[in-house]
């Protein structure tokens, strides 16, 4: 069923009587048992799936540990909501399980109206059965694209799902969010605001604020560094944070929206991408022995050996409800990024993990354990969620009168009218779809920062790796969340570890003392802080203000201890420019911060230049940030 949004089914007759009948018997009886109509003529010719070896019982590494407040609630069905888990009182025979598998996987496949649901989800419904949809919930979506039998066998294929991976316990689909940081975001204090409502979104930010003050007590967000031994602590705790632990103001995706719920869940912000990857033709079985024995064997490696031939072995289905696919081509990307995504996610389900799937567990690692740094592409082409997110920054599902779409300039991700509808128009068409692409932008470009927070391997772009496209999301509303983005990547860069020697503008990265530590795209000009007034303000220019103080700090430690610096000139630049921060944020200027300025301008006019002539014009255009905006910060300070 693509996208419980979707749902799918399969062709035609294959040999034996005897096997021909055992799957009349099946689909008929599930047909039966369901809540739906009549049988309708099952499918023939279908393929005997075997049923996989039951899920390993060895202990998960970095394993989910999922609060009550996510689960379904018990006992099974006081919550309409919520479907049923497995009940070990009821479960179905290994017979009944294989002959139930094969029969649903079949349906899976089947390329039914838009596609098979194997092409908007996982290889087998493994997320519909984890996630507790209900029944109803999924016939409802399924037979908009298939018969009720095949209908029927896909439900049967979840209940399949759950017993074989002892599912007791399900996750509420109106609650869970994957990869949501801690399990769960913070609420906004005024109940009932959307999320793109910018009083919500300040709510949430106050409440993230609270946790970084009151819970985990940085010294970054309530103290004043004044010392080196202070500005150690506080960069060391930043960097001791592990982001997917931390829990954050900014809501992520649910699975999957559906407007049947309510008018506020007709929304794109979601993971399935509603627009079926299928088969191509000609390598339809090729394609799905890769998947099979993903299945068989799910682990890292196969998992890739699906998901990498997806490029060539999958397109977009053309079956677009009468709108005709080449009118589509961006919707057609942005759907594939989904779905690409959705299968990096699927596989951290399945196994219960906060891990993500080793990049390059099939590299030859004969000459010692692979590095990110030398095999770019490959994990680049491997991360699609920042690629997915950052898909609709450039081409977003609308834009202003100002900006309007068009084929040049201001390109937009035009939707197909039958995926479009499924949005709501509230307050107006337009504003909806701008709004929308700015929220799905903030969240998987976060997402994206939670694991990878120094922007190291998310694109190939330079934007991308100093953080402005994630920065300006963030503003103006989450401006607490924005500056301590702005803290833990500086943090991040500045201890990457084996990238100091990255090809292109990667390289100098790793290092206290190098302009890849610092950017200032966003803040050259404005803090961006809350109003004056709000309770926010004060805190927010703190963390500022240490920043400054930190990283000054620390740069001059890095040159007396390495005489080394990785682009004088932009380092001195930085130095100088945040030496004025103390003045603007905290209204006078520091006496020992002075010093420690003065000290960096002699260290660093003695220190070794890294950065090599021939990395500078190889990567023009990749010096402090924002570029040929610091005139008034060559002169060095001397205070």
């Amino acid at each position: 069923m693509p996208s419980v949004k979707r749902s799918h089914s399969r062709s035609a007759s294959r040999c034996e009587a005897a096997r021909w009948l055992f799957a009349v018997g099946l689909l008929v009886v599930l047909a039966a048992c369901s809540d739906s109509g009549p049988p309708v003529s099952p499918p023939s010719e279908e393929k005997e799936i075997p049923l996989p070896p039951p899920p390993s019982v060895d202990p998960v590494p970095e394993a989910v540990a999922y609060p009550e407040s996510l689960l379904c609630p018990e006992p099974p069905g006081t919550d309409a909501r919520c479907g049923t888990p497995y009940v070990p009182a009821n479960a179905l025979t290994e017979e009944e399980l294989a002959a139930r598998y094969s029969a649903g996987l079949n349906a899976w496949r089947y390329e039914g109206t838009r596609g098979a649901c194997a092409g908007c989800h996982s290889p087998d419904a493994i997320e519909l059965a984890r996630v507790g949809y209900t029944d109803a919930d999924l016939r409802r979506r399924a037979v908009t694209h298939v018969d009720e039998a095949r209908a029927s066998a896909i439900i049967e294929l979840v209940r399949v799902v759950r017993q074989r991976h002892g599912m007791t316990r399900l996750l509420h689909p109106a609650r869970f969010r994957p990869l949501q940081p801690a399990y769960e975001p913070f609420a906004a204090r005024t109940p009932g605001l959307p999320v793109h409502d910018s009083a919500a979104q300040s709510e949430r930010d106050e409440a993230f604020m609270d946790h970084l003050v009151g819970d985990r007590k940085l010294l970054w967000a309530t103290g004043r560094i004044d010392s080196l031994a202070k500005a150690r602590q506080a960069y060391d705790e930043l960097h001791a944070i592990d982001l997917r632990h931390l829990r954050l103001g900014l809501p992520f995706d649910h699975l999957a929206e559906d407007g049947f719920h309510g008018n506020e869940h007709r929304s794109v912000f979601e993971w399935f991408p509603d627009l079926a990857s299928s088969p191509r033709a000609a390598v339809r079985e090729e394609w799905y022995q890769r998947v099979d024995a993903y299945l068989s064997q799910p682990t890292d490696q196969n998992l890739w050996g699906y998901y990498d031939a997806a490029k060539d072995l999958t397109e977009c289905n053309p079956d677009l409800g009468g709108a005709r696919l080449e009118d589509y081509p961006r919707a057609c990307e942005w759907m594939r990024l989904k779905y690409r995504s959705l299968q990096v996610f699927q596989h951290m389900l399945r196994h219960g993990t906060h891990r993500h799937p080793d990049f390059l567990v099939d590299v030859d690692s004969s000459g010692g354990t692979p590095r990110i740094p030398d095999h770019l592409e490959k994990v680049i082409a491997r991360n699609p969620i920042w690629e997915t997110g950052d898909h609709l920054r450039i081409q977003p599902l609308a834009r202003s009168a100002q900006t309007a779409c068009n084929a040049t300039n201001h390109p937009c991700t035009l939707l197909p009218p039958i995926i479009d509808q499924t949005i709501h128009d509230t307050p107006s068409y337009t504003e909806a779809r701008i709004k929308q692409s700015q929220v799905f932008q903030q969240t998987w470009f976060v997402m994206s920062f939670l694991r990878d927070p120094a922007l190291l391997y998310e694109g190939d772009s330079f934007a991308t790796f100093i953080g402005d496209y994630l920065e300006s999301v963030l503003l103006p509303f989450y401006d607490v969340h924005h500056a301590f983005v702005f803290a833990k990547m500086a943090v991040e860069k500045s201890s990457a570890q084996g990238w100091m020697e990255a090809e292109g503008f990667r390289a100098g990265t790793g290092k206290l003392a190098s302009v890849r530590t610092f950017s200032f795209k966003q803040l050259r000009d404005n803090f961006s802080p809350p109003p004056s007034g709000n309770r926010r303000r004060p805190v927010h220019d703190r963390m500022f203000a240490n920043f400054a103080r930190m990283f000054i700090y620390l740069v001059e430690e890095d040159l007396t201890r390495t005489g080394e610096v990785f682009d004088r000139t932009e380092v001195l630049y930085a130095v100088r420019f945040m030496r004025t921060w103390i003045l603007r944020l905290e209204g006078a200027e520091d006496a020992d911060i002075n010093a420690r300025v003065r000290s960096i301008e002699a260290l660093a006019a003695a220190a070794r230049e890294l950065r090599t002539e021939a990395n500078r014009r190889e990567n023009p255009g990749t010096g402090l940030q924002p570029n040929n905006r610091w005139g008034e910060f060559t002169a060095p300070y001397g205070g």
